[in-house]
């Protein structure tokens, strides 16, 4: 081996895992931390990771990883590092030089051969992206199918219950057309688990309130289904038993739809000012305390993903106080998911808001955990702007939500 090979395969040697994933477009050049991602290779959504701490690699479907940049681009480029023509070629392509002239080089068959193995995987990875598309809007649309029924089949005669279960929650009686969007189910059945037959079974039966997920265009997507027991205080849900790892079973749960979608409360979708935030009862209890005002459209977004929308994975920090064991026992800082947008968001990835709504307010939870609620509220703010929109987040005091103010003064 000449100096100049073993100089050009050290100098490979010491790009990091890091460096290399940037080179392919895998992380961003501010990268730190860990990436869950799709693989190069079988485009599996989240079984490839790459760890700035460990300086490492791998991919669970393929079952293959490593540790240093070569290894990294060889998969990437279905190099076989078997061969000292494979391997000299990944140390080349990390690098980004040619190789020294006296290097053994792969043949014109070697690389055919390597090509071929691209456009296989290729084919092949496009076929099962394909057939999980289809697979996945075909359960989608029954879903979408079953969430209307849901709904539509529900009542708009307000049960007493639910009734009684939003003035208890709200601190205020509900306009009658209220009921049109927040109907009544007085016999909803909850499912839960499967039984020995792989049947679905029955845990509860009982009145429910069922609200739409809607898109702009006003279509139902999808269903919100809550669970009421008005002689449970303080949140007169039922007890509606435990999950297989022992944690109470929600009491809420959405059928269809909700991502891009938001759930209206009261008022017009066209009005020019628009509040609202994760819940029903939070965006209820503030409209009551406005009295309903008839310029605004009050509105749930169902949760604070669908609220503020995915951020950019490079924006997340770690929290200033709060840690965690890992496993080795070692206490270290909570990871914070960051307050900047996801860059190129599709309409259907969060909660979308009219184009020309010209005031926004946005409810936040004072009983979430500060930091991470602030990081949140800050990106939905951002994700959100538009030009001549004004924008605020307002915040009830600390420990507590909107829905637990109103009912407490």
């Amino acid at each position: 081996m000449t100096t100049a090979i073993e100089l050009f395969i050290e100098e490979a040697r010491g790009v990091s895992v890091v460096d290399a994933a940037f080179s392919l477009g895998l992380v961003g050049p501010t990268f730190k931390g860990n990436h869950a991602g799709p693989c190069p290779v079988c485009q599996g959504k989240d079984r490839f990771a790459i760890s700035s701490i460990k300086g490492a690699w791998n991919c669970r479907s393929c079952g293959i990883g490593g540790k240093d940049g070569i290894s990294l681009v060889a998969h990437a480029g279905h190099i076989d590092l078997r061969s000292r023509a494979g391997f000299l070629t990944a140390c080349a392509e990390v690098l980004g030089k040619p190789l020294p002239n006296e290097a053994e080089r792969e043949t014109e068959d070697q690389i055919a051969e390597r090509r071929q193995r691209i456009a296989a995987q290729k084919a092949k990875n496009e076929a099962a992206a394909a057939e999980r598309e289809k697979q996945n809007n075909a359960y989608r649309d029954r879903e979408v199918k079953q969430s209307r029924g849901i709904f539509f089949n529900a009542s708009v005669e307000p049960h007493p219950d639910v009734a009684a279960y939003l003035r208890a929650r709200t601190g205020y009686d509900m306009p009658a057309v209220v009921f049109a969007c927040l109907r009544s189910n007085a016999r909803c059945t909850y499912w839960h688990g499967r039984d020995d037959r792989g049947h679905e079974i029955a845990r509860h039966v009982g009145v429910a309130m069922v609200a739409p997920f809607v898109d702009l265009a006003g279509h139902v997507t999808g269903c919100h289904q809550t669970w009421i027991d008005m002689s449970l205080e303080p949140k007169f849900r039922p007890d509606l038993g435990r999950d297989d790892k022992g944690e109470p079973l929600p009491t809420k749960k959405v059928r269809g739809t909700k991502r891009g979608s938001l759930i209206p409360l009261f008022g017009l979708m066209s009005s020019n000012r628009w509040v609202g935030g994760e819940g029903i009862e939070n965006g209820l209890a503030i409209a009551g305390a406005e009295r309903f005002r008839k310029d605004t459209f009050y509105f749930a977004a169902g949760d604070l993903g669908n609220l503020t929308g995915p951020a950019d994975p490079e924006s997340r920090f770690a929290h200033p106080s709060l840690t965690k064991a890992d496993k080795n026992g070692k206490q270290r800082r909570v990871m914070v998911v960051g307050p900047v947008p996801k860059a190129d968001q599709a309409p259907d990835e969060a909660m979308q808001v009219a184009d020309h709504v010209a005031e926004l307010v946005l409810l936040a939870d004072g009983d979430s955990e500060a930091v991470f609620t602030a990081a949140a509220m800050v990106r939905a703010e951002k994700r959100l702007a538009r030009e001549g929109r004004t924008i605020e987040t307002w915040c009830p005091p600390v420990g507590m939500d909107f829905s637990a103010l109103m009912t407490r003064y």
